[in-house]
């Protein structure tokens, strides 16, 4: 189970409404430590191009960011985005996860993060062996904390 942050999933729903502005999609990314898998610290936002109904990450600034995770002995565990209504896992959201293994978690913010800073109406789901999406329950995954 993660240990998050209240002030992560506060500044995860402070991002996410200021990039997308309420009418286009946005991603972000929760790290750790190497060092301590379990202990979210982080949150990066990518550069990116957005829509209503999807976005780009830059590939420029994905080398960058593998570079820096690196030397910083960071890694992602947790991709984060919106959608414009319910939340859910679309099927180009199934095809390009930023990382492809098993266990890899991709949690969706529902109506573009405008509501209440919770995971109410939110969506997780998790990479599996077989390589396949799978939802999970959200309270299974993380834990926030002060």
């Amino acid at each position: 189970m993660y240990r998050l942050p209240r002030r992560m999933l506060d500044e995860t729903f402070a991002t996410l409404r200021c990039c997308g502005a309420g009418e286009r999609e946005c991603k972000l990314y929760w790290l750790s430590s190497w060092r301590d898998l379990d202990q979210l610290v982080e949150v990066a936002h990518p550069e990116h191009d957005s829509s209503r109904y999807g976005l780009t990450i830059h590939d420029k600034w994905i080398t960058k960011f593998w570079n820096e995770l690196v030397d910083r002995e960071m890694g992602v565990r947790v991709q984060v985005h919106t959608h414009p209504g319910a939340a859910f896992h679309s099927p180009t959201d199934d095809a390009f996860p930023l990382i492809h293994d098993a266990g890899f978690l991709s949690l969706v913010i529902p109506d573009f993060a405008q509501g209440e800073v919770s995971f109410g109406g939110a969506y997780l789901t998790e990479i599996q062996r077989d390589g396949r999406w799978q939802q999970v329950p959200i309270e299974a995954k993380f834990s926030v904390h002060e």
